[in-house]
């Protein structure tokens, strides 16, 4: 047999409880009709209601105001805990960078790893003390739920097709160039640039990157048939292998910059337009309000977006 109860906001509603409370903390009707911006009649209606609800007269009429009845004293101190979570509830959640501790679970390629995460996190150890980051590198099916279930807190790259619950912000806009070492034959010669597309190549190919796809659909077409001689999975070894080979290779503008001057690398513009990508931020709109999330992000915007 199911046991019905009457829903608790057909007994007693949340402003008659403010007005207990008022009227506990000033003893005096006038008092509290003011504060509370209720009439007389609306005071008396109200201290009815709540007699009935509790079955008790609550405050008595003194001399000077009203005292409260030995059954009011005890639940006062309940009824002002409740009001203060209730209230509770309405203000918004802070994150205050200085003092909050907090791990963030942020999903990137290996070149989001170097590219990133080295100014990232000096920027944290000097702002956000108590801030730890774990980078993850999960499949699209994986991502998708991370990102859902809050498992994964953000996903920096170029992840097209989440889904509509996901929410995205651009960074800044990247391009490939190829690398070859310094001192390649065909920069000593001065080679027009077609010859590059000729140069046997290595091409990295991380798992689940349709950008790269994208590029190498175009290195793959008739008109061009560039030579690959070489396939690896990870771009951070791309620059090692170019700079000990006769190898040359598309990879981003930012990777190339980053490892051109400390491995004797030139950058080459391509010599065929290539495919370019916008580089983004991804979160889920459960978590769009989490201020901590936003924090990062907005430094994240700061750090690496660009400007405009």
């Amino acid at each position: 047999m199911i046991t019905r109860t009457r829903p608790l906001t057909r007994q007693l509603d949340l402003n008659l409880l403010e007005l207990f409370d008022v009227v506990w903390r000033t003893r005096n009707l006038t008092a509290a009709g003011e504060q509370l911006g209720l009439s007389q009649p609306a005071i008396s209606h109200g201290l009815a209601k709540l007699r009935r609800a509790y079955g008790d007269a609550l405050f008595v009429r003194m001399q000077r105001g009203v005292e409260p009845t030995p059954f009011a004293g005890q639940i006062a101190p309940t009824v002002a805990e409740a009001l203060r979570v209730v209230r509770g509830t309405l203000a918004k959640p802070s994150f205050e960078a200085a003092s909050t501790r907090r791990h963030f679970r942020i999903a990137m390629s290996d070149i989001g790893e170097r590219f990133f995460m080295p100014r990232l996190w000096l920027r944290l150890a000097r702002s956000a003390p108590g801030v730890t980051c774990e980078c993850l590198s999960p499949g699209h099916d994986e991502l998708q739920h991370g990102l859902a279930s809050g498992e994964i807190d953000l996903a920096v790259g170029f992840v097209p097709g989440l889904g509509a619950q996901v929410l995205h912000q651009a960074l800044f806009r990247e391009q490939f160039v190829y690398l070859a070492r310094q001192g390649h034959p065909l920069l000593a010669r001065g080679s027009d640039r077609g010859e590059l597309l000729r140069t046997p190549h290595v091409l990295a190919s991380p798992p689940g990157t349709s950008h790269l796809t994208a590029v190498e659909r175009v290195l793959m077409r008739r008109d061009v048939r560039a030579p690959v001689a070489l396939r690896v999975r990870s771009f951070l070894c791309i620059g090692p292998i170019v700079a000990e080979t006769d190898l040359v290779s598309p990879v981003p503008s930012n990777l190339a910059e980053l490892i051109s001057d400390h491995l004797a690398l030139r950058l080459i513009p391509p010599p065929i337009k290539l495919p370019s990508f916008d580089l983004k931020m991804y979160w889920h709109r459960r978590f769009d309000d989490d201020p901590a999330l936003g924090w990062l992000r907005a430094l994240m915007l700061e750090m690496f977006g660009a400007p405009g």
